[in-house]
């Protein structure tokens, strides 16, 4: 049987990604040490990682999509947050130094999701 997020895939990413950037949010605000926004990124792998192997999500690409859709939204609000009311400098810096920030984000969000999607493989139940 394959589980719902097959059929939800987009409110799962969303959801995820939401939820892993309001937790990335209050470990920026709160803590003043950077190595701490680590433990939201991992706990959003390792929930993501959860959900797709109990859903048992077919599908290699699926799998990556959804992974690294929630790591991409989680980081969007982490970025737009720095950016907009920690230093305001969003709007000050060019469009090159967005899109390699970004870029490098994306990259390290696709090698996680790969190994997520991976790791949370199933076989398909009949």
């Amino acid at each position: 049987m394959v589980g719902s997020a097959t059929d939800r895939a987009f409110p799962f990413s969303l959801s995820m990604g939401v939820l892993g950037g309001a937790a990335l949010i209050v470990v920026e605000w709160a803590g003043n040490r950077g190595p701490l926004v680590l433990l939201p990124y991992a706990a959003l792998i390792i929930a993501s990682w959860a959900y797709l192997r109990a859903e048992s999500v077919q599908g290699w690409l699926r799998r990556f999509s959804m992974a690294l859709s929630s790591f991409v939204v989680a980081t969007l609000f982490l970025y737009l947050f720095i950016g907009t009311v920690l230093t305001g400098s969003v709007l000050q810096m060019s469009l090159a130094g967005h899109a390699w920030r970004l870029g490098v984000m994306f990259l390290i969000g696709s090698v996680l999701s790969a190994a997520v999607a991976q790791l949370s493989a199933t076989k398909r139940r009949v």
